[in-house]
């Protein structure tokens, strides 16, 4: 039977245990810091430490956010760190001096491990593995602060915001799909550690969004693996800094390559879907507050590309093409703004984002039509499978409305097959590229992962969580199959 002493360290031994730092700990030496370790709860804006306070315990942050930070002459605060879970706070500061120089503050409710720094010391001493492991996370910190130094003066601003983004994704990524980051603090206070204005850290993330490097989501980032990959360089090492190759369109007459032209028109397509998607979302109060701010973001966005081509250099073909997509884009977006309890403005949405979407797609055909290049039509053959995952989840929902199934379930059958069609031309015609094959693959997992929601209940009758399966599925799918397009796009230049 276990002793008092072993008892009371169960829980802080489990947490100890989840600390990348004492992974593989001996059993013993991980029950003699567990009975030396507080476990803190403690609120968000709550102090941890502060300068001039005698350095007894160490701090280990288990969950939550915190940040450590010095305060200027003029009492202005200088984030020096934001620590993520499993860090340690103030590693160097702990062991090398007798009391702190800094402030740890909690930014948001957080667990702390807090072990008597003697014991620390004294297990550390005994266990080579857990020292060099030590060693390791201060040479680590001391190389960050040097890379930081040079960055700060060679590198723009977006390639600091895109190097801070890297540094909480570690070493998960992969070649291709994404990987998901947390923003564990406030876009403030992550400027302020990268010294740089908030709208500053603003307009790098819209930056590194419209290069789709990034897709931003409140606090979650999804970093694109495959437009990061062909964006460093092939050998490894240090990465340069990142231009910022697809300028903001603006301008008359501004000039756009032929594969960045039927991407852009072919964006219409796929927000139309999107639209009338979070509209019907909110007509059957499915996250009504959430859709309709999701709602007013694609209608911006449509707005966005629309006057991107408005002061393109476009053909009297193309401008003719763009003058119908504006015209129903108009009587589209009355009836997207109006009231969605009705019956006929349901048929209403729907019929105009079928229009939007036929005018859309005439407009992307002859982009690529009048590029005459097989790139070209590879980027619009993408933009159809973005369109074609907005469009089934459309599909999905406006079932929900009578007498619609049998002329819905075909159009869904229609759009899957060709899904599968466009996955195969676009798999022949990049043999040669292994992002391009990587990233096809992530599309085809999550094209899965996509027709098992569909599948898993009745359109006709479905319930509320299977609906909102959907929805996330297929937002997680167009992420990257966007990707996916832009890939395709770059693959041109």
């Amino acid at each position: 039977m276990p002793s008092r002493e072993e008892r009371l360290a169960i829980e802080p031994r489990a947490l100890l245990a989840c600390i990348p730092l004492f992974a593989d700990v001996k059993p013993e030496r991980l029950s003699r810091l567990g009975a030396a370790c507080r476990v803190l709860e403690l609120p968000g804006h709550r102090a941890v430490f502060s300068a001039g306070q005698p350095i007894k315990e160490a701090h280990f942050l288990a969950s939550g956010a915190i940040k450590r930070f010095a305060l200027l002459a003029d009492q202005v605060e200088k984030v020096l760190e934001l620590v993520r879970p499993g860090q340690m706070l103030a590693l160097s500061e702990v062991f090398s001096a007798g009391a702190y120089a800094s402030f740890a503050e909690t930014v948001e409710p957080s667990v702390v491990i807090a072990i008597a720094v003697d014991v620390l010391r004294e297990v550390v001493g005994r266990d080579a593995v857990l020292c060099m492991r030590l060693l390791e996370a201060v040479a680590q910190s001391h190389y960050a602060s040097e890379f930081e130094v040079v960055t700060h003066h060679s590198h723009l601003v977006m390639q600091r915001v895109l190097d801070y983004l890297l540094g909480l994704a570690g070493n998960q990524r992969g070649m291709a799909g994404e990987t998901t980051v947390r923003l564990g603090a406030s876009k403030n206070l992550i400027a302020s550690r990268l010294d740089i204005a908030p709208e500053t850290f603003s307009r790098a993330l819209r930056k590194l969004s419209d290069e789709g490097i990034i897709v931003v989501e409140g606090r979650m980032v999804h970093i694109q693996n495959v437009m990061l990959a062909i964006a460093e360089p092939a050998g490894g090492g240090m990465r340069g800094p990142l231009t910022h190759q697809r300028q903001e369109r603006a301008g008359a007459g501004l000039e756009m390559s032929a594969a960045a032209l039927v991407n852009i028109c072919g964006r219409h397509r796929m927000l139309s879907q999107r639209m009338a998607t979070a509209w019907c979302m909110v007509a059957r109060d499915l996250s009504a507050s959430s859709s309709r701010v999701a709602l007013r973001k694609y209608i911006h966005q449509f707005e966005r590309t629309m006057a991107q081509l408005e002061a393109a250099s476009l053909t009297s073909r193309l401008r003719g093409r763009y003058g119908d997509l504006k015209r129903v884009w108009l009587s589209y977006r009355e009836a997207l703004t109006g009231t969605p309890a009705e019956r006929e403005t349901a048929d209403r949405v729907f019929d105009l984002s079928e229009q939007t979407l036929d005018a859309a797609d005439l407009l992307a055909a002859t982009a690529a039509e009048r590029a005459g290049t097989a790139a070209a039509h590879m980027v619009n053959v993408a933009g159809r499978n973005r369109m074609l995952c907005a469009r089934l989840a459309k599909l999905y929902l406006f079932n929900g409305w009578p007498d619609r199934s049998r002329k819905l379930g075909r159009l869904s059958d229609m759009s899957r097959q060709e899904f599968f069609t466009n996955m195969r031309t676009l798999g022949a015609y990049s043999a040669d590229s292994p992002e391009a094959q990587a990233q096809l693959r992530v599309d085809a997992e999550q094209w899965q992962h996509f027709l098992a929601a569909l599948d898993a209940a009745p359109a006709n009758r479905p319930s509320r969580d299977r609906t909102l399966a959907v929805v996330a599925a297929s937002e997680e799918l167009l992420r990257n199959v966007d990707t996916t397009v832009k890939l395709y796009e770059r693959l041109t230049r």
